[in-house]
C-alpha cells in the first residue's frame, strides 16, 4: 500500500479540493448549474419546511427538497434548461414561477414570496432575468446558443471568435497551416497571459492539441452549441487547470419534442469588394460552403432523448505564385549575355579561399564540366513562363497557380437518459475527417507552397468520446462525473511522399533514409536543392510527420449541504500522451547548398547565377539532414 508521499509522486494525482461555500452563495458544478433562493410571506417572515420542486420543461426530469429554518433552498448540479419551480407550505397558496432558465457553470437566485390562502388556489409568476450576478465570485462571460448562431461568425464559423467579446481578450487570429490544424481554431491572449494557459473542454472532455497546445484539436460546430461559458478570474478549484480562461463547451441535447435545422452558407470571390486601388479586375476564386444539419427529439418520452449533428465544410481557393527559374541558356552553363550581371569563375583554378582564381572563357562554362546529377536534376525544373521583373531575365520569371482544398466533416450524437428521479446519464461522441490538399509549383521537383496553400497532402482524425452522470443521493448529498477520451491521428505528406528521389533517382549519397533507414519511407521524398534561384525539393522541413496523440479526462464531484455551508470534494485527472515522428529540424530528406563563393574571386560579391553556377559544377557548399532515431513519445499527469 502506498504512502501519501508515494502516492504524490507516483500516482495521477492532479487536483484535490475542498470547498466551504455559505449558502446561499451555492456552488455550480462546471457542467451543471445551481439554483438558491429564500421562501417568504407578504410581510418578510421566512417560511421553514416549505415544499420546492423544479421541473424541465424540456424533459420532465424533476427534483425537490424543502426549505431549511431560515427559509432558503438550494439546488445544485442542475442539467442547464428553462425549469418551473413550484412551492407550497400549509396555509398558504401554492406558488409556481415559470420560465427561470439555469445555465451551466452558474447559480441562478429566485427568491420566492407566498401569500397567505387556500391550497386550491394557484400563483402563477414568469421569471425575470437577474441584473446582476450575485451567487458566485467567479468572472465569466456566458455566450448563448442564441449568440453563436446569430452574430456574424468569420473564420469559418467559428464560436472562437465571439471570445473577442470577453472582457480581456485580445483579437482572435488564425495560427499554423491549414494542412496541420484543419479544424482552423483561433489563438488569443486573456488578461495578459500566454495563449497556451487557456483550457477548453467540450462535455467535460480535454480538448487541446498537445503538440500545439495554443489550439483546440476539434472545433464545436455552432448548430450544436448549446453554452460557451468562459472564466477568466477568481475559477473554481475544478477549473484550476486553466491560467488564462477556463472555457467549457456544452451542446445541445435532446428534449421532448423534436427539433431540427438545416442549414448552409456560401460565399465566394464575386461576393466580396474589391479594394479601392486594387486594379486587379478579377478576383482570386475563393469558394467556400459550410451547410449540415441537426436533429434532437425523444426516444422514449420523459426518459431517452438523442441529438445528431453533421456539418461539412468545403474550401476551394484559387493561389498563385511567383518564382524565379533559371532560364534555358544558363541551365546550359551559357552565362555570356549576364558578365554585366556577374563573373563567373573557375574553383578549380588559383587558391581554395577563391584568391588567384581565373574566369571561364566568354563566361561560360564547359559542357564536359557539368555535373551529370544536376544536369538530370534541372531537367525536371519548368522554364520561364513570364517576363522577368529585372533587366537579365532572372527574377520572377515564373508563376503557377492551382486550387487549394478543404474537405472537412464534423459528426456530433449525444444521448441522454433519465434513469430515474435521481439519476441522470448521458453520452456523446464528436468526430472530424479532415482531408487537405496542397500546392507546389514544379511538379516532381516541388518547390515552396503556391500562395498561402500548404506544400502537402494532410489527413486528419478526431475522436472525443464522453461519458458522463449526476446523481441526487440525498436532498443534501450530489454526485456528479465525466470520463473523456480525446483521440488525434494525422499524418501530413509531401507530394512527392513516397520515392526516393535523392538516394535512387539522382543517386546522391545520404540524402533520404541513407544507409540506416534506406527502407524507411518517411524519410522519402525530394532532397532541397539551394542554388540562387528558388529552391526546388520539398523546403517544407515540418514534413513529413505522423501523430498519434490521445488525452483522458476523468473528473467527479461530491457536494454535501449541511445547515448554512456546502462542502464540495472534488477529483480531477487528465493524462496526456503523445505519440509523434516528425523530425522537422533541419530537412529528413536532406538540404543540399550551393554557395556563390565557389566561382568567385576573393572578395567578390557573389550574385544568384554564382551559386547557380556552383551547382552546375556540383560544387557542394554545405549540406544538413535531420534523423530522428526513435518516435517521440511523452506522458504527462495533471
Amino acid at each position: 500500500m502506498l504512502s501519501a508521499l508515494q502516492f504524490w509522486r507516483r500516482g495521477p494525482v492532479a487536483l484535490l479540493a475542498l470547498t466551504l461555500l455559505l449558502i446561499p452563495s451555492a456552488s455550480a458544478q462546471v457542467l451543471y448549474g445551481g439554483l438558491v433562493g429564500t421562501i417568504t410571506d407578504q410581510s418578510g417572515a421566512v417560511i421553514p419546511t416549505a415544499s420546492v420542486k423544479i421541473v424541465n420543461k424540456a424533459t420532465g426530469q424533476a427534483r425537490e427538497t424543502v426549505t431549511d429554518e431560515n427559509g432558503r433552498f438550494v439546488f445544485t448540479n442542475v442539467p442547464a434548461g428553462i425549469y418551473d419551480i413550484s412551492a407550497s407550505a400549509s396555509g398558504f397558496r401554492p406558488l409556481t414561477q415559470t420560465g427561470t432558465e439555469i445555465t451551466v457553470n452558474t447559480v441562478i437566485r429566485a427568491d420566492l414570496k407566498m401569500e397567505v390562502g387556500q391550497v386550491t388556489e394557484t400563483i402563477m409568476v414568469a421569471a425575470s432575468a437577474a441584473m446582476l450576478k450575485t451567487e458566485k465570485a467567479d468572472v465569466s462571460t456566458e455566450i448563448s446558443a442564441k449568440a453563436v448562431q446569430d452574430l456574424p461568425l468569420p473564420a469559418y464559423r467559428n464560436y472562437q471568435s465571439l471570445i473577442n467579446l470577453v472582457p480581456g481578450a485580445t483579437p482572435a487570429a488564425f495560427q499554423n497551416a491549414v494542412v496541420d490544424t484543419p479544424a482552423r481554431a483561433l489563438t488569443t491572449n486573456i488578461n495578459g497571459t500566454n495563449r497556451n494557459n487557456n483550457n477548453t473542454r467540450v462535455d467535460g472532455a480535454t480538448n487541446v492539441f498537445i503538440w500545439l497546445p495554443h489550439h483546440t484539436v476539434y472545433v464545436q460546430p455552432v448548430e450544436s452549441i448549446e453554452t460557451v461559458n468562459v472564466t477568466t478570474g477568481s475559477m473554481d478549484a475544478e477549473q484550476g487547470m486553466a491560467g488564462g480562461a477556463a472555457i467549457t463547451v456544452t451542446t445541445k441535447s435532446g428534449t421532448n419534442e423534436y427539433h431540427g435545422v438545416g442549414f448552409w452558407y456560401h460565399q465566394n470571390q464575386r461576393l466580396k469588394a474589391r479594394h479601392f486601388f486594387d486594379r486587379i479586375t478579377r478576383l482570386p476564386m475563393a469558394n467556400m460552403n459550410i451547410f449540415g444539419g441537426t436533429l434532437g427529439g425523444p426516444i422514449r418520452k420523459n426518459k431517452l432523448f438523442f441529438f445528431g449533428s453533421f456539418e461539412r465544410t468545403t474550401e476551394r481557393s484559387g493561389q498563385v505564385g511567383e518564382y524565379s527559374v533559371p532560364p534555358e541558356a544558363v541551365r546550359r552553363g551559357d552565362f555570356s549575355q549576364l558578365t554585366r550581371f556577374s563573373t563567373i569563375f573557375d574553383p578549380a583554378t588559383g587558391e581554395p579561399n577563391g584568391a588567384g582564381r581565373a574566369p571561364f572563357a566568354n563566361n561560360i562554362i564547359p559542357a564536359s564540366r557539368i555535373s551529370p546529377i544536376f544536369n538530370e536534376i534541372q531537367r525536371l525544373a519548368p522554364l520561364p513562363n513570364r517576363q522577368a521583373t529585372d533587366e537579365f531575365g532572372l527574377q520572377q520569371n515564373f508563376v503557377a497557380s492551382g486550387t487549394f482544398k478543404l474537405d472537412r466533416n464534423n459528426y456530433d450524437f449525444k444521448s441522454n437518459w433519465n434513469a430515474s428521479e435521481k439519476l441522470m446519464i448521458w453520452g456523446k461522441y464528436s468526430r472530424m475527417d479532415a482531408p487537405v490538399t496542397g500546392l507546389v509549383p514544379f511538379g516532381e521537383l516541388v518547390g515552396p507552397a503556391v500562395g498561402a496553400a500548404s506544400p502537402g497532402n494532410g489527413d486528419t482524425t478526431v475522436q472525443i468520446p464522453a461519458l458522463g452522470f449526476n446523481y441526487t443521493a440525498s436532498s443534501t448529498m450530489f454526485i456528479d462525473g465525466v470520463f473523456g477520451y480525446t483521440q488525434f491521428d494525422q499524418s501530413v505528406t509531401g507530394l512527392d511522399f513516397g520515392k526516393n528521389w535523392g538516394a535512387d533517382v539522382f543517386r546522391i549519397p545520404g540524402t533520404n533514409g541513407g544507409r540506416q533507414f534506406a527502407n524507411d519511407l518517411r524519410y522519402s521524398g525530394m532532397p532541397v536543392f539551394n542554388h540562387g534561384f528558388s529552391a526546388w525539393g520539398q523546403t517544407a522541413t515540418w514534413i513529413p510527420l505522423f501523430r498519434n496523440d490521445r488525452s483522458y479526462t476523468f473528473t467527479t464531484n461530491i457536494s454535501k449541504i449541511r445547515g448554512r455551508h456546502e462542502f464540495r470534494f472534488g477529483y480531477d485527472m487528465v493524462r496526456h500522451a503523445m505519440n509523434h515522428w516528425q523530425p522537422e529540424t533541419a530537412n529528413p530528406r536532406g538540404a543540399l547548398t550551393f554557395g556563390g563563393e565557389a566561382t568567385m574571386i576573393q572578395g567578390g560579391v557573389p550574385r544568384s547565377i554564382n551559386s547557380y553556377a556552383a551547382a552546375l559544377l556540383g560544387q557542394i557548399t554545405s549540406y544538413t539532414k535531420s534523423v530522428q532515431f526513435f518516435e517521440m513519445k511523452t506522458r504527462e499527469w495533471q
